[in-house]
């Protein structure tokens, strides 16, 4: 907490003209009946906090004992965050702000650190919305995540299956490659922790931090990410 700074609680709205809307789509682990396990999330608040300093974009809150992790914090925004989390009132100077995580409405490189929790899944374009992620990310803020994920194997093409199945349904995405979806859109994953559940029913978890590359590498990861030179000639010959 912060006793020593006026707290503020404030809504901001984005433009739906500019197709900046938020999304109806609810991940299943945040619905009743079918939540994450516990030990999960106690183990993600512990880390989202022990991360969280400076000016911090929180989307997908959706418990309130979420809130009460971020001590050394100037600022918060939340984004995407359940409604008892919109109403609540934590010491420390935060905005609601209903915005489409394909847009966010912040300039760049405005936050220390960005929390996600269970959104990429509920998003049309989770590709968009984890360059979204980069881009307000200041060069040496932290990414702190919670996803379900596509499990590797037999396990993940069922995950495949099932997506065909759902298609066109209101339902989250359940076969999303989290780390993938990270890379591409320029982050380096720092730490990535599996949690199983006991049936496979339900997606696997995956939880760990991101950062922007250090800026000596961004010159050899442009070249991995694009490896035709504009001739069109490969960079390796023979290959």
């Amino acid at each position: 907490m912060l006793p020593h700074r006026a707290a503020h609680a404030s809504r901001m709205t984005s433009d739906p003209a500019h197709g900046v809307r938020s999304s109806s789509v609810t991940c299943h682990y945040k619905r009743a009946g079918a939540a994450a396990p516990i030990e999960v999330l106690e183990r993600f608040r512990v880390l989202a906090g022990k991360r969280s300093a400076g000016r911090v974009l929180d989307v997908g809150a959706f418990r309130i004992p979420d809130l009460l992790e971020h001590r050394h914090v100037c600022y918060l925004a939340l984004v995407a965050a359940a409604p008892d989390v919109r109403d609540a009132h934590p010491d420390l100077p935060m905005d609601v702000v209903d915005a489409d995580l394909t847009a966010l409405p912040f300039p760049d490189h405005s936050f220390d650190v960005v929390v996600s929790r269970f959104c990429l899944c509920s998003t049309p374009d989770p590709q968009r919305a984890g360059h979204e992620f980069s881009r307000v990310l200041r060069p040496v803020g932290q990414l702190v995540f919670l996803e379900h994920t596509r499990a590797p194997g037999v396990v993940g093409q069922a995950q495949d299956q099932a997506q065909e199945i759902l298609r066109g349904a209101r339902r989250c995405r359940i076969n999303i490659e989290v780390l993938a979806v990270l890379q591409r859109a320029g982050f380096v994953v720092r730490r990535a922790d599996w949690y199983w559940p006991p049936t496979y029913v339900r997606a696997p978890l995956v939880q760990g931090v991101a950062t922007h590359p250090e800026p000596q590498y961004e010159r050899e990861l442009s070249w991995l990410r694009n490896p035709i030179r504009n001739t069109g000639e490969p960079l390796w010959p023979g290959r």
